[in-house]
Parts: C-alpha cells; sequence; structure tokens
C-alpha cells in the first residue's frame, strides 16, 4: 500500500464523476511546442494500486488545507473518456485516472500555511533528502517554501506524513468507528501505524546522533540508518513507541539483530548463543566484537526488551555464551 497527496488547486477540478473524492485524474501528457512530454506528477495516477490512501490538499495559498482522504477503489489506468470540465487540458486525447471512495474529512482541516511556518526546517530538511529521489508536492524559492506548481499527485512516505500529522488530532479512529468498510478501517489503523513508526524511527535515530550503535560500526548515512525495534511491533504494545525499544543500525547488523545472530546483555555489550553454523555474515560483521559495548545513546535500552530479545534468540544472559 502507497499514500499520495492529491494537491488540486482548482475546486472545479473535473466535473461529475470526475471530480472532488470521486476520482483522481491526470492528462496522459503535457503540450509543449507542438510536442507531447511526459509530467511524473501526472504519470503517478497510473501508478496508483487499489487499496492506495489518496491524502487531498485543497485551495491556494493560505487557504490551502489538508481536507481528508480517500482510498483508491480501482488501479490507475489510462482512458479514452474524457472528464465534463477539462479545463486547459481539453487539448489532451486520453487521461490516467484512478477512481476513488470513502472520502474520509478530517475532524479539523490542516493548514498547508500553519505546516510550513511551524515546520520550516523539517520540510527544508526533508527536501533536501528526497527532492532528487522522489517528486514532492512542494520546492523552495528564495529559501521560502511553496507548493510547486503542476505538483499534482505525490507520493508521500512515512517521514513526510510525519511532519504532516505530527502532534495533530485530525482524525479519530472511534469517530469513524460506525459505518465505515474493513478497507478504509484499516487504512485508519496503517495511517496510525506509519506515523507512529516514522516519528519511533526518527527518535531512535537522534538518541544515536545519526550511527550505528554496533561497536566499531561508521555507517552514519540516514539512508542507510534502520531504527530496530528491540522487542518486536507486534509482540509488544506498550514499548512500540518507546525509544529506548529502538536501536540504530545499519542494514547489516539490523538484520543479524532481527535474526538473533546477536543480541545485547544487561551491561549492553555484544553476546551470542552457542552455535557450530555460524554464516559468513557472522564471521566477519559480528565475531570478533562478541563482548564489545555499543555506542550508547542519551536514553539507554530497555532492559526489559532486551531480556525478551535474548529469549527469542536462544542467547544467555552472559557474553559470549
Amino acid at each position: 500500500m502507497k499514500m499520495w497527496i492529491e494537491m488540486s488547486r482548482d475546486e472545479k477540478h473535473g466535473g461529475d464523476e470526475w471530480g472532488f473524492t470521486k476520482c483522481i485524474w491526470a492528462p496522459t501528457y503535457k503540450k509543449s511546442e507542438g510536442e507531447k512530454k511526459s509530467w511524473p506528477f501526472w504519470d503517478n495516477v497510473n501508478k496508483v494500486k487499489t487499496g492506495d490512501i489518496v491524502f487531498h490538499l485543497r485551495g491556494k495559498g493560505k487557504k490551502a488545507e489538508f481536507v481528508g482522504y480517500s482510498i483508491a477503489k480501482t488501479d490507475g489506468h489510462e482512458t479514452l473518456e474524457r472528464p465534463p470540465s477539462p479545463g486547459s487540458w481539453a487539448y489532451c486525447s486520453s487521461f490516467y485516472r484512478a477512481f476513488l471512495s470513502e472520502f474520509i474529512r478530517f475532524n479539523k482541516p490542516i493548514s498547508l500555511y500553519q505546516l510550513f511556518k511551524e515546520h520550516n526546517l523539517d520540510f527544508k530538511k526533508y527536501y533536501e533528502q528526497k527532492a532528487k529521489p522522489r517528486n514532492i508536492f512542494y520546492t523552495i524559492q528564495s529559501n521560502r517554501l511553496q507548493c510547486l506548481n503542476g505538483g499534482y499527485l505525490s507520493e508521500v512516505d512515512e517521514m513526510l506524513l510525519d511532519i504532516i500529522l505530527e502532534n495533530n488530532e485530525a482524525f479519530d479512529e472511534e469517530d469513524f468507528s460506525v459505518g465505515l468498510s474493513v478497507p478504509t478501517s484499516v487504512a485508519i489503523k496503517q495511517i496510525k501505524v506509519r506515523v507512529g513508526h516514522a516519528h519511533f524511527s526518527a527518535n531512535v535515530k537522534n538518541n544515536y546522533n545519526n550511527r550505528c550503535c554496533f561497536p566499531e560500526c561508521t555507517i552514519s548515512d540516514r539512508e542507510f540508518l534502520i531504527a530496530s525495534h528491540i522487542a518486536r511491533w507486534a509482540d509488544n504494545s506498550e514499548k512500540r513507541g518507546d525509544t529506548s525499544n529502538g536501536l540504530c543500525l545499519c542494514p547489516i547488523h539490523d538484520k543479524a539483530f532481527e535474526l538473533g545472530y546477536f543480541s545485547l546483555d544487561n551491561n549492553f555489550r555484544i553476546c551470542v548463543k552457542k552455535r557450530s553454523d555460524h554464516s559468513q555474515i557472522f564471521k566477519t560483521y559480528i565475531l570478533r566484537y562478541i563482548g564489545m559495548t555499543i555506542s550508547k545513546g542519551l536514553i539507554e535500552p530497555d532492559r526489559e526488551a532486551l531480556a525478551e530479545h535474548r529469549r527469542r534468540s536462544n542467547i544467555s544472559d552472559e557474553s559470549g555464551n
């Protein structure tokens, strides 16, 4: 399941069954000096899959607000059908379209102007990290945040969603508990899980100063760091979002920790179980570090969670045993 932001500046966008909350649609090409050119924000409509979540950003300037979200009812597809009011895109012979269902309006719209104002640095930092690999709905002009003209549909990941929804009770699952279909109820839960995980991930990485905490590991690129749960997300709901339930690890050490190649004792030293079938990964990346202490953050790892991980991995409390 992917999540998208539909930025609709025109309140009369499409009309009738092509209108707001009924579907998302876009021309299949731009017409420029007699040439047909693709546009990534329009091509994204064709990439939408059934069950994806589409957040709706409506209005212009200080009136631009996130007003709610819908669930994609169909995959994105190209069609020769035309919207009743195609506007300046009447020239196009075909359109991308994906039908939507079950629009959920936020309890209180989220002002984009206020978001840009209150989370200016967060949006700029995200833009610097994500603008090249992923097309996003806003840009930076003269050091100011502003919506990108033509940025109709952009993919939103957990990091961006966390900035938008952080500390914002835009929707309450209990308010929508009656009358919702299963897909929409599931979507609400998935959004909350994703926001929660993004917040957890940011806290854990910051706690370890954005470095892998495994002894002598030098990986410090955020794109190659993972906030690893000590007590698994599904196993311990009480510790899910706790920073102390996370370790900042690089992909290799994260996978090794997940598979039980190593754990930490109560003094935060690398410990392993006795085994005769050590893999090459174990010999190269784990073996010589047994007994060494991880680089600790300001918040120490939760000892109860570590004990749970050791039990799950069949590792004793003593380093090297």
